[in-house]
């Protein structure tokens, strides 16, 4: 059990990310910059351009929108619109469980530390 212990502490110390103290908590800016780090960079990164790209489009369907005399071109500008606001929130959405679930790996990597520094001041 402890030779585990000694690999978990040993890997925990070489993570810069972890610290000890739970009143630091990170900033959702913070959270944000890391996942641009680690399996997800590109994804994250293609996400927020997508987001950049589909609010641009939602704002450009709605000026069109308003502006249209025609109430069949109204109401096709109008499902331009409700359809690309849809997209950007869905991708907002995933960009806010990527956040919960980065805030959620640092709290269960500050546990184990704080079990491995546990066990090995009681040995």
């Amino acid at each position: 059990m402890t030779d585990i212990n000694q690999k978990i502490l040993a890997a925990m110390r070489e993570d810069k990310d972890i610290d000890l103290t739970p009143e630091e908590q990170a900033n959702p800016l913070q959270l944000v910059v890391r996942s641009f780090k680690g399996t997800f960079k590109f994804t994250g990164a293609f996400v927020i351009l997508m987001q950049i790209l589909f609010a641009g489009l939602a704002i450009y369907f709605g000026y069109n929108m308003v502006y249209e005399t025609q109430l069949d071109g109204k109401l096709n500008w109008l499902l331009a619109t409700l359809v690309t606001f849809a997209i950007f929130v869905a991708l907002r959405l995933w960009l806010f469980m990527e956040i919960n679930r980065l805030s959620i790996l640092r709290e269960l990597k500050r546990v184990e530390l704080q079990i491995a520094l546990t066990t090995e001041s009681k040995e």
